[in-house]
């Protein structure tokens, strides 16, 4: 039987949290649905009912004091949770119980009085380093199945030579009586010296190198790690899949929606409709393969090094509020192509924002980065067969990209709504002018 929930300021308090996920929602009830003892804190698995009848699981870690204290902030708490990973060991809750998971790349150096700090900054999760060796990321929502994040830096990091993304070091799983589990950590490997790419990119502009030379060299890595994904493999949940007419004809309907939810999240603007024939932008996909993929791929998921010499690619665990059976599904790569471009236009943006003119950069770093991107990716599978058929795609899918923006500035950021107006506005546009090519 679940019990009640800790103190009443609950869901006050879970409204507040940077990575509840629902904000534009009323929560209507918090049950305990499992909790466990850890070291200095307690873990709760909470239920949380949302007025729109939709309910989903929070971690909520409090310190076992009065209050409503987060227990990731404590060290002791933090520790022991690690010893739990480290050791391949379970923790058994009121009904349900915390299992450890070490993998190949676990440190052995972590002291046990060794530095523990939380990162700050907007996350839907928490991460937690350890003596600049190790960084775990918490998930605060838990979903049902094996959170992508897991799943694709252990193929990477197993199956693969690629060395762009931080190795897995270790998970904790948590099992529900006999349902299925869900990631409720990821450890990897820190990159120390990594930065930032958003950060940098933005930092380079305003001191006036547009970094083409170094976005170039991203788009070569993420080549690299699109034919690391085809990498064959026996594990159904990899490997390369033929795409059909019937991928076709569901990206397509998903194009739809999506422009359908930015037209009414976005009346104002008056967004253009769809060019006619949209989905021929997919067909000459058809013959090529798709593959698993980022997900969510923008410049602030990747850690820039040396300067821009190379780029370590992170956080493939997908965009959080699509339901987990869709983020690991297997589509055409050349969706982390679009992210990236659209990333672009919110750089150049925030620049104009803070009073830097950057003139053409957007255009010559779209540039840069698909012509690396296309030297990398030579003849692979995954790619259709002409320049004018990827150009295409890519503007299909930066369309739905820009769409699914709109949504989320509409909800968040108004005063950014403009950004991917622009943006969707441009792809359109694109879309038309392709429809009418010969």
């Amino acid at each position: 039987m679940a019990s009640k929930t800790p103190p009443s300021e609950l869901p006050d308090w879970l409204a507040a949290q940077r990575w509840f996920a629902a904000k534009s929602r009323r929560i209507v009830q918090t049950v305990v649905h499992d909790r466990f003892r850890v070291g200095a804190g307690t873990v709760y698995i909470v239920r949380v009912a949302l007025d729109d009848d939709t309910e989903d699981r929070y971690v909520v870690a409090l310190e076992d004091r009065p209050g409503l204290v987060d227990a990731f902030d404590d060290a002791r708490f933090c520790r022991a949770l690690l010893d739990v990973m480290a050791t391949g060991g379970e923790l058994r809750g009121e009904r349900g119980a915390l299992v450890g998971r070490p993998a190949r790349a676990f440190p052995s150096g972590l002291a046990p009085d060794g530095s523990v700090r939380r990162l700050q900054g907007e996350q839907s999760n928490t991460s937690v380093v350890f003596d600049d060796l190790l960084i775990v990321k918490h998930f605060r929502r838990l979903t049902e199945g094996v959170n992508p994040e897991l799943e694709i830096t252990r193929f990477l990091t197993e199956h693969t030579t690629f060395r762009n993304a931080p190795r897995l070091a270790g998970a904790l799983e948590y099992f529900d009586g006999g349902g299925p589990s869900a990631t409720f950590a990821v450890a990897q490997e820190l990159i120390e010296d990594g930065r930032d790419g958003w950060q940098w990119v933005l930092e380079r502009l305003a001191a006036g190198d547009g970094v083409l030379g170094s976005l170039r060299r991203l788009g070569r890595r993420t080549a690299d790690l699109h034919l690391a994904l085809a990498t064959p493999t026996p594990d159904p949940a990899f490997g390369v899949a033929p795409i059909g007419r019937a991928d076709v004809a569901a990206w397509t309907g998903a194009l739809e929606h999506q422009v359908a939810a930015a037209q009414a999240a976005a009346q104002r603007w008056r967004l253009p409709n769809l060019p006619e024939g949209v989905g021929e932008a997919f067909e000459p996909l058809v013959g090529a393969v798709k593959i698993r993929h980022h997900g969510d791929f923008h410049l602030g998921q990747t850690l820039c090094r040396r300067d821009g010499e190379d780029f370590m690619l992170i956080d493939f665990e997908g965009e959080p509020l699509r339901p987990l059976e869709e983020r690991r599904r297997k589509h055409t790569p050349l969706r982390d192509v679009a992210g990236m471009l659209r990333s672009f236009a919110y750089a150049a943006a925030t620049s104009a924002r803070r009073g830097r003119d950057v003139g053409g950069w957007e255009a010559d770093a779209r540039t840069a980065f698909v012509d690396g991107y296309r030297e990398a990716a030579g003849g692979a599978p995954f790619l259709p067969g002409s320049e004018r058929a990827f150009s295409r795609a890519v503007a299909a899918l930066e369309l739905e990209k820009a769409a699914y923006e709109i949504v989320y500035e509409a909800n968040n950021r108004p005063d950014w709504l403009e950004i991917p107006v622009r943006g969707f506005v441009s792809a359109a546009a694109s879309l038309a002018r392709w429809a009418g090519a010969a």
